[in-house]
């Protein structure tokens, strides 16, 4: 969706305007409760890298508190897709 969208695809900026409206406007409520000083976005959706953080801060921003949008940074998840996998493995041998 991201690489129609970055090619000029109407109907897929339309679908990413919008995922990034949503989640900004979640991400907004949530961090507006606990004021992290990171979020952290990760999964297969992480993959699309600056093309979904650029507008997904953009968002964010619009509806977070001045104070708690200054405050929090994005970033994507180093491990990207696996992190579960790996979060789980790394429980099973603590346990």
């Amino acid at each position: 969706m991201f690489e129609a969208a970055a090619s000029g695809d109407e109907v897929a900026t339309d679908v990413v305007d919008n995922v990034c409206f949503y989640l900004g406007l979640a991400l907004a409520n949530i961090a507006n409760t606990v004021n992290p000083s990171k979020i952290v976005i990760g999964g297969g959706v992480s993959k699309a890298g600056d093309k979904l953080l650029s507008p997904l801060e953009r968002d964010f921003r619009r509806f977070a508190l001045k104070r708690v949008a200054e405050g929090a940074e994005f970033k994507i998840a180093t491990l990207g897709n696996d992190a579960g996998v790996i979060g789980g493995a790394w429980l099973a041998k603590q346990g």
